[in-house]
């Protein structure tokens, strides 16, 4: 097993040097910035990226056209997200790389409408890179074994010979129905090599759900890392990685249109911001003007290696919050999710969508969904168990005023199975009420700039 893992680390390393090293450039140049954050050095190479980026934008992209000048800042360009981009795709092409290859990325997100965004070349290795580092941080290395649980769609999927080469084990969150989680667990628990395992938040809450349904032992095999993506990380599954994998989790904040943009280190719940690819912003939730350190606001993401579809000042749509770390660096202290995942109390407030996990605490809830109503009416989806206490139905409503309001209007609706979105996520949050909000208000805030 080590010298399969030993010949796919040089057969990588003498790939990228034959393509002329840029990969390992590119991972030099990120552990340069990310190691020596905020210090002097590592700051005026991430404003020198922001500055280059800036001027090439303006000058070679039609939406940005109109702010070609000398001394572009940061605040001149408006903030867009994925509906405007999508409406005005061709206008975000940088005119010197329409010849040029390009790699194109599609993401449903969790609202469903497909939205397209184009890499070059240089940016697909930058993330190869990025995703390399941060790998690397919590114990894992190019070669090793790999168990990776997601939505292996068209896009994503490996034929059999990459995923051998890549040494990566495809499970695909579609197919992780009982039968396939214990086939998993068993095929897991034999494999003797290192590895390391990246999954979807919800399939390994389907996995540790199905461990304790069945008061499973912990896995008798070593795991370097467990990494959870592409959902919020909860103490429930948290804790069950620590009892059955005997192995600390860490959560990853990335998105398909940008890469890798945070995760956390071990010991922490803070994530660390990859400040050598991304310029990071905290905008208000609904004013385009910066937030106080320490307050939540739109995670707003100038992608600083993509030119020939350049993101800049891009609304992910979620939320978080920005604080100084003991060495005074500048962290996510919280990733709420989307800002359409978030809830309003009856008094019109947000309310943090992980308050949904308190759930957990009612036994033999096997699936569950929040929907938030119009006219303070909120609804819960439950699949249950055979075993689960209807009488606990009660008390799970009171649990749930105390954040939504003492006259809120909650009801708990029992379903046989809460469907995958077309991501291979389930959703835990939807708020319609403020869907409606939003549609009312989409016409007023478009950027006033006029595009060539």
């Amino acid at each position: 097993m080590k010298i399969l893992e030993f010949a796919r680390s040089a057969l990588f390393c003498t790939a990228d040097f034959l393509k002329g090293g840029s990969i390992k450039g590119h991972l030099n140049d990120i552990a340069f910035i990310q190691e020596n954050y905020p210090n002097e050095g590592a700051i005026d190479r991430h404003n020198t990226y922001l500055k280059e980026l800036l001027e090439h934008a303006a000058k070679t992209v039609p939406f940005y056209k109109i702010l070609e000048r000398e001394g572009n800042v940061l605040e001149d360009f408006p903030v867009v997200d994925k509906a405007l981009m999508r409406d005005n795709f061709e206008s975000f092409k940088s005119n010197i790389y329409q010849d040029k290859k390009q790699h194109k990325v599609s993401t449903s997100g969790s609202t469903g409408n497909p939205f397209n965004i184009f890499h070059d070349k240089n940016k697909r290795a930058r993330n190869t890179a990025d995703t390399i580092y941060f790998a690397k941080k919590t114990g894992f290395n190019v070669g090793e074994r790999l168990y990776y649980l997601r939505l292996w769609d068209k896009q994503y999927k490996k034929s059999d010979w990459l995923s051998w080469m890549q040494n990566i084990d495809m499970q695909s969150v579609d197919d992780l129905g009982e039968k396939e989680i214990e086939s998993w667990l068993q095929r897991f628990g034999r494999d003797k090599s290192t590895k390391s395992l990246l999954a979807y938040t919800s399939a390994l809450r389907s996995i540790i759900k199905h461990m304790d349904a069945n008061n499973a032992k912990p896995l008798n095999t070593k795991v370097n890392s467990v990494i959870a993506i592409a959902e919020g990380l909860d103490d429930y599954v948290r804790e069950g990685v620590q009892k059955y994998f005997n192995a600390e989790i860490v959560s990853r904040y990335s998105n398909s249109e940008n890469g890798i943009i945070a995760q956390q280190p071990y010991g922490s719940r803070n994530f660390e911001i990859n400040w050598a690819s991304y310029h990071i912003e905290i905008l208000d939730l609904n004013k385009d003007i910066p937030v106080k350190e320490g307050e939540s606001g739109r995670i707003v993401v100038t992608d600083l290696f993509n030119y020939c579809m350049p993101m800049v000042r891009y609304d992910t749509g979620d939320i978080g919050c920005m604080a100084r770390d003991a060495e005074g660096r500048l962290v996510f202290s919280q990733i709420e999710g989307r800002k359409m995942d978030m809830f309003t109390n009856t008094k019109g407030e947000y309310v943090s969508s992980h308050i949904v996990h308190h759930i957990l605490q009612f036994s033999e809830i096997d699936q569950f969904q929040f929907i938030e109503e119009e006219n303070n009416e909120y609804v819960i989806k439950l699949k249950v168990s055979d075993r689960f206490d209807y009488a606990n139905e009660e008390k799970l409503i009171n649990r749930y005023r105390e954040y939504f309001g003492e006259d809120a209007k909650i009801k708990v609706v029992y379903v046989d199975d809460i469907p995958l979105l077309r991501s291979g996520k389930r959703k835990l949050v939807i708020n319609n009420a403020m869907k409606s909000r939003n549609r009312d208000a989409t016409n007023s805030k478009k950027p006033s700039l006029n595009r060539v």
